[in-house]
């Protein structure tokens, strides 16, 4: 009776805290990196903190807390994304003018990474949610 009452309190507290079969385990890092010669933005996001480096030379990055709303939200637009990026029009990256930008989703265990390359000012339609709340998350860091 006691072992049936520890895996009920078990499974209750599993669905609770949100555990299910997605995409990313629940500890993931999300980064991204758009560098320039007159820009660079290299931000990461984990569970627990936006941090935020603007400066190429620099080492010391700049963190807040990460709201658990945003985070929440961010995992969904993960979620989202396909698994490669075939179909995609990379020869843009090529062009000059284009701002390279890498986008990484990662898991914190390694064992699902996935490396998007994508144009920093011309964001393919099915990275634009999730680059805006990456972008509008980065501005929250001062």
């Amino acid at each position: 009776m006691m072992k049936s009452k520890y895996y009920l309190g078990l499974l209750v507290l599993m669905i609770i805290s949100g555990c299910s079969a997605q995409q990313f385990p629940n500890e993931i890092k999300v980064t991204y990196l758009a560098s320039s010669r007159g820009l660079y933005k290299d931000i990461e996001l984990t569970k627990q903190k936006i941090s935020v480096l603007e400066n190429r030379t620099s080492e010391n990055r700049t963190e807040v807390v990460m709201p658990k709303d945003e985070w929440e939200a961010l995992l969904k637009r993960c979620e989202a994304l396909p698994d490669q990026t075939e179909g995609f029009d990379s020869e843009k990256l090529s062009i000059d003018a284009a701002i390279g930008s890498t986008l990484t989703i990662k898991g914190i265990d390694d064992s699902k990474e996935m490396v998007f390359k994508i144009d920093y000012s011309n964001v393919p339609e099915l990275f634009e949610p999730l680059i805006n709340q990456i972008l509008a998350l980065s501005e929250t860091v001062e």
